[in-house]
């Protein structure tokens, strides 16, 4: 390595250690200001009470009462949400770093910290693995994008484990991109820490990755999930039927999580089942279509087909929550990849649809608290615009549509 290079490097190191105490001392002053963290809370601590304070089952009554008392106050009353864990058991594992912090609120910054370096990643390994160069304009729009828009602010602020979860799934593209399979199904196999929101991606993983005869991706998420899932077992041998009764229980008393529950909140019982029911058929003929066009061929419709599915599970019936959302990260930058193609000189716009689309989704956040429609707010108003959105513009920029040069153009 040259001089001129070597100074390049650790400026870039250095710059990386400036930005990130900065962020954490921003962190911090909002954490000691604001309240939050609910979701980080019902991980972190069973996680610590498990592998510090000694005690045997997250999933406990004993447990339970523990959250409720640092959450509530008291043990839970009425409708307020159960201390559950309702997480897989090795789930602790990837929280297991943080859970060796005592200081809760010291705890939530360095994950808050984590997860907002960890988007900013995810938007690095998408533009690497399509090779997308933007603009300086539409970069900035990006990462204010996947920081401050409503669905992602709200899931860091919360410290839900979706960014962990999507992270994973993102670095298992990144390494199926670059064919290092062994590393792509451990990764694969990491991201099912939060099972319901990668679910349909794995089973797409699996079968892309038969499709074109790499069994290695198969063989080590395989692997990987008969070590996690042995290694909870020994730990705790009940986990698996207490993990179903939790995720069961929780989604009965927490915020409505599936179209029909959400629908449910504005409109009769019955309209709502049959929306749902519709709006299911109708996924599933989505995913069919995505799924049947990237068998067999090259990983960018694979990226399509995998962009395609994080969007429609909010729609097919699935337990999913907002906080899932930034796992459609990677197909935002597919779309902004091929926007800027078409564009080309007027690209700059791009950045600046990104910056209003986030004020849109705060309006949208707002307006389902606050609007009143007969004798009900229009809650969760916001839960639908983004994957109804990508959806919709995902159809034009199908990779297997167009000519060679096109293709490998948005390659």
């Amino acid at each position: 390595m040259n001089k001129g290079k070597s100074q390049n490097y650790w400026s870039l190191i250095l710059l990386i250690v400036v930005f990130t105490a900065l962020l954490f001392f921003a962190n911090y002053i909002f954490a000691q200001n604001e309240s939050g963290g609910t979701d980080f809370l019902y991980r972190w601590l069973p996680t610590r009470l498990v592998f510090v304070e000694g005690y045997d089952n997250p999933y406990s009554d004993q447990v339970e009462y523990e959250v409720e008392l640092v959450h509530h106050g008291h043990a839970r009353e009425g409708k307020e949400t159960p201390g559950m864990f309702a997480y897989p058991y090795y789930t602790m594992f990837a929280l297991l770093p943080f859970a060796l912090i005592k200081d809760f609120v010291l705890a939530r910054v360095v994950w808050m910290t984590t997860m907002q370096l960890a988007h900013i990643g995810m938007i690095l390994l998408s533009m690497k693995m399509i090779r997308y160069k933007p603009t300086k304009p539409i970069l900035l729009g990006l990462i204010l994008f996947a920081i401050f828009t409503a669905d992602f602010f709200q899931a860091l602020i919360d410290g839900n484990p979706s960014s962990m979860a999507a992270l994973f799934a993102i670095l298992a593209l990144f390494f199926l991109s670059r064919k290092s399979d062994a590393w792509a199904g451990v990764l694969l196999a990491l991201s099912t820490i939060k099972p319901q929101m990668v679910i349909l991606f794995f089973v797409l993983a699996w079968i892309w990755a038969f499709s074109k005869k790499r069994m290695m991706v198969i063989y080590s998420s395989l692997v990987t999930m008969l070590i996690l899932l042995g290694t909870s077992f020994l730990l705790q041998p009940s986990w698996l039927s207490e993990f179903i009764k939790d995720v069961t229980t929780y989604t009965g008393t927490a915020s409505p999580s599936t179209p029909r529950a959400i629908l449910s909140y504005w409109m009769p019982a019955l309209f709502a089942d049959k929306i749902a029911w519709g709006l299911t058929i109708l996924s599933i003929l989505i995913l069919t279509y995505a799924w049947t066009k990237s068998y067999g061929r090259d990983f960018i419709v694979f990226l399509w087909a995998a962009s395609i599915t994080f969007a429609t599970m909010h729609l097919i019936g699935i337990t999913s929550a907002k906080s899932n959302y930034i796992a459609m990260l990677p197909g935002v930058i597919l779309l902004l990849q091929y926007g800027t193609m078409k564009l080309k000189s007027k690209s700059f716009w791009l950045g600046i649809l990104l910056v209003i689309w986030i004020g849109l989704s705060w309006i949208f956040f707002y307006a389902g608290r606050t609007w009143v429609v007969g004798d009900n707010l229009i809650y969760f108003l916001d839960f639908y615009p983004l994957p109804i959105l990508l959806l919709s513009l995902y159809y034009f920029i199908r990779p297997f549509a167009g000519s060679k040069k096109e293709l490998i153009e948005v390659a």
